[in-house]
């Protein structure tokens, strides 16, 4: 059902068989055999508020028929359409990454394009925790066969509901009364035969006891095999990117290149057979292997048009990367078990459970040899070009190459295991006029990645000083003469056993025993945890002049947990030991964390915890009722208040440090019903998120910068002696972020079949959490300027008012702050209307999101506008600054459905920067996909109803508009060819079965 889930996320508030959108929709005949919800239901944004039409949050509610029509996909993908959740992180949107403990594949939802890390998801009302280290919860670890609607409030609500809630909450909730049996079968392929998909469910629920209890349970599997390759489509294989330096200086300046669109992008640093780019008296300086163990002169490509010293031209024998993959290959295992019972009358016991397993690989990109040192008599650099070195005096030389299409070597890639099990149990019942409520989550999320295709730097240093074996050196080390063999092995036959020496002289000169040699699969565990108990009671205490005024009283306690371990750790936590490695290899110094020479892999996390208690409570106070233009005027108020204590350190050998923070949060808003066909509502609200424990205590890990100025000393820190540390980690000094949030809106019914809603939000979002380095210029200003902050990253021997060299800075804190500003203010519009054409039902919805900013300050920087803009940072998403979804619903005959759904973005512009200037070239155009579905209802054996069912998205095979951005210009193709949300797959078809006894 994880397709029908998808479909109906969308159609949410549609009339006819679009169901219940935004609490006010009217509501619409059934259009599947299941029986149609109730309206009047609990709305996430509120635990007074029974009836969602009453509620001054916006609140879109969907319903279970819906979700099985228009776009039957997986629930993420779908809800991918709704406008206001642009910019969430997965689908089309993520960028494949590898390496680290993080997914760069996560289906994380993004409201009002905040960021994932503040949307809260709820499972049936209850807290969801995140499933990696960085503090994004993964949706596709929500049971989806059973699911029987989903509640999305696109306000801040933290008052109700605690931190991370502050662009708004995504609740799925269950259906909790199944009888009998469900079923659901699909398949799916493009048109260019890849990306087939399955997915196949089945549920049960019957009644116990007499109907005193209920059972349900479900299983279902979903595959994709994804788009693995960007070549796959012809768009990607021109190998797009954009140039240019943007004129920093403005307009006219020296070397102002505005950024522009560009094709067959190669970089010249390097080739795919391999290139000698130094030192300056090399003879044989930028010559290139283009046959194994041949050098021919590297051809340059054309430099016209692009900024002076770039390295990337337009074709030569310079590389691209194509090789990223579009769409990951996933496999998705879901069960889900459910049990209830009335206990007596007025008190109800539930327990679930919940075990998702899901499996992602992804292609990010080929490997690279960049820059790595190799000696002039290595033993497979040809004897002519050994003697050219030698009679120009070059002991070594610098070699750069990345491993291509013709490698034995794959492009890097990645395996993500997520592992969820979730499982809530609690009580509910009633006594005299109040209800109550008390449950407990536990919550255990293991994300397991497997790294497969980097290398072991000791094992790459070793076999890449390869000698011959000769009478002078061969020692008692027993190798025959005349064979190569790794340098180490004759002088420290200990260190590196069973060295292969690695060629890397040729586009596929390396062995295949060289490459097990070097090779080294990474695997990472980030193991995240919840325990969370919680009660509520809810009741009307009393009555004012205007009806029952409705209280509720919520206490909330939780324990949240993180550990990572890692079979590879990056080399500045654990650093290499250099014996015996002639090349590449820098001891580490006294005062450093490692290596300057190379980075990678994960440094491991202990355990570390966070504990919150909360309390909060929240009132319905009616005002003014039955008066002229006022209907019904009601005040919605809520007030929590949440202790967080966190225990770790990001130093693993120091003791742990106990770090406590107060968060205080508040909403008040007004639901006016004018009359019959008006409401006007709105909201003031105070909303937090508070710092997630890897924000807090990440390990400590030191990298190196070279070419930095110490301007209180007025140092060129190379100049004086070598590279300085900079120490990156968490930082338990942080603070919650705090926004302030106001919407405001009105819901218009003229018609019993027609209504329109609109609603302006506006976020003001202060203490932003974001990583900030002591090098920066600006920071090193302020701190001479005064601000303590900035001078707490940057570590000296005395004091500021010592301006001598010997007080330079000897070590940068690269750490996240509660340094930056994100405003941000849009609206969003709905309307829905149904009537009958030749006496069938008809409907029509449409959704529309206008955000024209997102705005993000950060100090000794420019303004940054993140609304419409390509080019923003991997923290950042990709957001159109207009959205909007259409849908259609047609019944052709009793037994016939028709359904059409239309999505439509505007235009974008390159920088976020408004100070840098884009060609046209470099902005793109509008885009816009329809999707057809016809479903036909018959008779299934057994007395049982079902419908089988076309889809076909992208019905025209649109291609989508080409583009690219700068902040991946120095690898042409890597992530040009399309906007990130963009669907690049083209035309697809689904045909399914959806049965029910």
């Amino acid at each position: 059902m994880k397709h029908s889930i998808s479909a109906a996320l969308f159609m949410g508030a549609s009339a006819l068989a679009f169901g219940v959108a935004r609490a006010q929709t009217v509501p619409a005949p059934a259009a599947t055999p299941t029986p149609a919800p109730s309206n009047e239901v609990v709305v996430t944004g509120s635990r007074v508020i029974q009836n969602g039409n009453n509620s001054p949050t916006p609140v879109t509610v969907v319903g279970a028929q819906e979700l099985q029509t228009t776009h039957p996909a997986t629930v993420f993908q779908s809800l991918l359409d709704i406008p206001t959740l642009a910019g969430s992180k997965g689908g089309f949107s993520s960028v494949p990454t590898g390496n680290q403990a993080n997914s760069g594949q996560i289906s994380a939802l993004n409201l009002l394009g905040l960021g994932p890390v503040r949307t809260l998801v709820l499972f049936d009302g209850h807290r969801v925790s995140a499933t990696e280290q960085d503090g994004l919860v993964d949706a596709n670890t929500i049971p989806q066969m059973l699911l029987q609607r989903v509640d999305v409030v696109t306000g801040g609500a933290s008052a109700v509901y605690g931190s991370d809630a502050v662009g708004g909450v995504v609740n799925f909730i269950t259906d909790t009364k199944l009888k009998g049996v469900k079923l659901n079968i699909q398949g799916g392929i493009s048109q260019d035969r890849d990306a087939g998909q399955f997915d196949g469910g089945i549920a049960y629920g019957t009644e116990l006891f007499g109907g005193r209890g209920h059972i349900e349970a479900s299983f279902e599997r979903n595959h994709n095999d994804g788009i693995l390759h960007r070549y796959a489509r012809p768009q990607y294989l021109q190998n797009w990117t954009v140039q240019g330096n943007g004129c920093p200086n403005g307009a006219g300046s020296t070397n102002c290149v505005p950024f522009f669109l560009m094709a067959n992008g190669t970089n010249s640093a390097l080739s795919y057979g391999g290139k000698i780019v130094g030192p300056a008296t090399n003879p044989l300086l930028n010559y290139s292997f283009d046959q194994n163990g041949v050098l021919t002169k590297f051809a340059n490509g054309s430099s016209a048009g692009l900024p002076t010293g770039s390295a990337i031209q337009v074709g030569g024998d310079g590389i691209d990367d194509t090789s990223s993959s579009l769409i990951p290959r996933q496999t998705l295992d879901q069960a889900f078990a459910r049990f209830d019972f009335n206990v007596t009358d007025n008190i109800h016991y539930f327990l679930s459970l919940s075990h998702t397993l899901d499996h992602e690989f992804n292609y990010y990109g080929n490997v690279n040899s960049n820059g790595i040192t190799i000696s002039a008599q290595n033993a497979f650099l040809p004897a002519a070009y050994q003697q050219q070195l030698a009679a120009a005096k070059v002991s070594t030389f610098t070699f750069s190459k990345k491993y291509g299409p013709q490698s034995a070597i794959p492009p890097s890639n990645v395996d993500n295991n997520t592992d969820n099990l979730y499982l809530t149990t609690g009580f509910s019942g009633t006594f005299d006029k109040y209800k109550w409520d008390a449950s407990y989550v536990h919550d255990v999320s293991e994300l397991d990645t497997w790294s497969n295709y980097t290398f072991n730097n000791g094992r790459l240093f070793a076999a890449l000083d390869a000698v011959a074996v000769t009478p002078a050196n061969v020692g008692a080390s027993g190798q025959a003469l005349g064979s190569i063999v790794c340098r180490t092995t004759l002088t420290n036959p200990g260190l590196y056993p069973g060295c292969v020496p690695i060629d890397l002289f040729g586009p596929n000169s390396e062995s295949a025993a060289a490459i097990a040699y070097v090779r080294q699969v990474g695997e990472f565990v980030t193991k995240l945890s919840m325990d969370d108990a919680a009660g509520n009671l809810t009741g009307a205490p009393f009555n004012d002049w205007a009806g029952p005024v409705n209280v509720a009283a919520s206490f909330e306690w939780r324990r949240q947990g993180l550990s990572v371990n890692s079979t590879s750790p990056t080399v500045d936590y654990a650093p290499l030991n250099c014996t015996g490695l002639l090349y590449n290899c820098t001891s580490p110094s006294a005062s450093s964390l490692g290596t300057p020479t190379y980075n990678g892999g994960v440094a491991p996390r202990t355990p570390v915890y966070m504990t919150v208690t909360e309390g909060a409570l929240e009132t319905d106070v009616p005002l003014l009722r039955d008066y002229p233009l006022v209907r019904a005027f009601d005040l919605n108020l809520a007030y929590r208040y949440a202790n967080y204590s966190a225990v770790g350190n990001p130093n693993l050998s120091a003791p742990t440090v106990t770090d406590n923070f107060v968060a205080r949060t508040w909403k008040a808003g007004i639901d006016w019903r004018v009359n019959d066909e008006l409401t006007i509502r709105a909201t003031r609200s105070q909303d937090i998120r508070a710092p997630n424990l890897n924000e807090l205590f990440g390990t400590n890990q030191g990298t190196f910068t070279n070419g930095n100025t110490d301007y209180l000393t007025n140092s060129n820190l190379t100049g004086t002696g070598g590279l300085v540390q900079v120490e990156s980690g968490g930082n338990p000094n942080l603070k919650p972020e705090v926004a302030q949030t106001y919407t405001a809106g009105l819901v218009y019914r003229p018609l019993p079949t027609l209504s329109f809603a609109l609603d302006y939000f506006n976020v003001d979002l202060q203490d932003y959490i974001t990583t900030i380095s002591g090098a920066t210029a600006s920071i090193q200003y302020g701190c001479y300027a005064g601000n303590a902050a900035d001078c707490a990253l940057q570590v000296r021997p005395g004091p500021l008012s010592n301006t001598s060299t010997a007080n330079a800075v000897t070590e940068y804190l690269s750490v996240p702050v509660n340094a930056s500003h994100l405003t941000t203010q849009g609206i969003d519009f709905e309307t829905n209307y149904k009537t009958t054409v030749f006496d069938r039902g008809f409907s029509l919805r449409g959704l529309l999101t206008y955000q024209p900013h997102i705005y993000y300050y950060q100090p000794g920087q420019n303004r940054q506008d993140y609304a419409g803009a390509l080019g923003v940072p991997s923290t950042f998403a990709v957001i159109p600054t207009t959205r909007v979804t259409m849908y259609a619903h047609y019944q052709l005959r009793p037994d016939l459905d028709f359904d059409w759904e239309t999505t439509w973005r505007a235009g974008m512009h390159q920088s976020p920067d408004s100070t840098l200037i884009s060609a046209s070239s470099a902005n793109v155009g509008a885009f816009s996909l329809s999707n057809l579905t016809l479903t036909y209802k018959l008779g299934m054996p057994f007395s049982g109803q079902g419908a089988i069912y076309l889809n076909i998205d992208n019905i025209f095979n649109t291609q989508a508009p080409i583009a690219a951005n700068y902040t991946a210009s120095g690898s042409p193709g890597i992530q040009g060819g399309s906007v990130p949300g963009d669907d690049p797959t083209g035309r697809y078809f689904r045909i399914g079965l959806r049965a029910r006894w």
